[in-house]
This record gives C-alpha cells, structure tokens and sequence, in this order.
C-alpha cells in the first residue's frame, strides 16, 4: 500500500503554464478595456503672449521753431530728446505718421537731425508741413 501512496503522490503533478497563460491573457483583456478617468484639474485661461490693447491712431507732430528749436506736442525738447519722446507717444497711442512742421527761417541741418532721430527709432513715415 505504501507503494501505492507514494505513486499517487508522485504523480500529483500541477501543470501551471496554462494557469499562467490564462492569467496573463485576463491582464492583458483587464488593462486594454479599462478606461482611464482624467485626473479634474482646474482650466486656466491664459493671457496671449502680448495683450492686445486698443490703442487710438494718432499722428506725432514735431515743430522747429525759426531759432532751431525742437518742439513734440507744443514742448520744448532737446534734440537727442526726439526718439525717447516718440517712444513715450508711441506706447500710449498707434502712431500712423510722423509730422514735422519747420519754419522756413529754420536750418536744414535741425530738420534732418530730427528726422534721422525719428528714423533711428522706427521707420516711420514723415510728412513735412508747411506754415
């Protein structure tokens, strides 16, 4: 009887590549039907990279007065002057041109130092007016 029991026990063998098998192929089936939820996060509306600001379309009038004298906008202002004064006019309005009004007893050298300015600054189009 001995030898009996011992047969049977030794032939109590468990395959388990099958088992594994199947095991493997409910986690495969388990992982592609499961649908993943989005994590809830709260959506932020950023601001574009530069803010779009309605600004009014005004012309920049300079003025050379018959003693050579540069004005912006009725101001007396130094020649070097005229790009930083441009550059303050033009962050507060959209300039569409640039005017300069010379007295003809003005020199010529006056007028195209401010008009060199102003195109050193940006290539903005200058009209010149007469009195």
């Amino acid at each position: 009887m001995k030898k009996k029991l011992a047969q049977l026990q030794n032939n109590a063998d468990v395959y388990m590549t099958p088992m594994l098998d199947i095991v493997f192929i409910l986690l495969i089936f388990f992982i592609v039907t499961t649908s993943f939820v989005k994590p809830v996060a709260i959506e932020l509306n950023r601001p574009l990279d530069s803010p779009q600001i309605d600004k009014p379309i005004k012309n920049a009038l300079f003025s050379i007065d018959e003693s050579n004298g540069v004005y912006f906008s009725g101001r007396l202002i130094d020649l070097e002057q005229v790009s930083t004064n441009l550059a303050m006019f033009a962050a507060k309005y959209v300039i569409s041109s640039v005017l300069i009004k010379a007295d003809e007893n003005s020199n010529h050298n006056t007028l195209m130092n401010v008009m060199n300015n102003i195109k050193e600054y940006e290539n903005y189009s200058i009209s010149l007016i007469s009195k």
